[in-house]
């Protein structure tokens, strides 16, 4: 019998804040200046959709094209602004970013 796979054109992203930050608006602010930053003005201007916030602000779960995944991924890395964004796990289909433990629990 063959696999089938789900073809997805879009990447699912969870990130943990310091500090915690409930706002999305800020959120997306502070992803635009990482890409500003890392990788100049074309791409502050990648499409991110932020489709989760935790309550607490602790976490945040963002969509964008395949294709921008990885200036996503490296830009946040190297960005020193406030909220900083730590990767908690990453993945082509949302559902998988669930399998992550709450932080600071073995």
């Amino acid at each position: 019998m063959p696999q089938h796979t789900l073809a997805s054109s879009y990447h699912y992203v969870r990130f943990s804040l310091a500090p915690a930050c409930a706002d999305a608006l800020s959120i997306r602010k502070s992803i635009q200046d990482a890409f500003t930053q890392s990788f100049g003005l074309v791409s502050a201007n990648t499409y991110v959709d932020i489709l989760w916030v935790a309550d607490d602000g602790s976490e945040v779960v963002v969509r964008l094209a395949e294709s921008e995944a990885t200036k996503l991924l490296a830009s946040v890395a190297a960005f020193s602004g406030r909220p900083r964004l730590s990767l908690v796990k990453e993945s082509s289909f949302l559902p998988s970013l669930l399998s992550v433990q709450p932080l600071g629990l073995s």
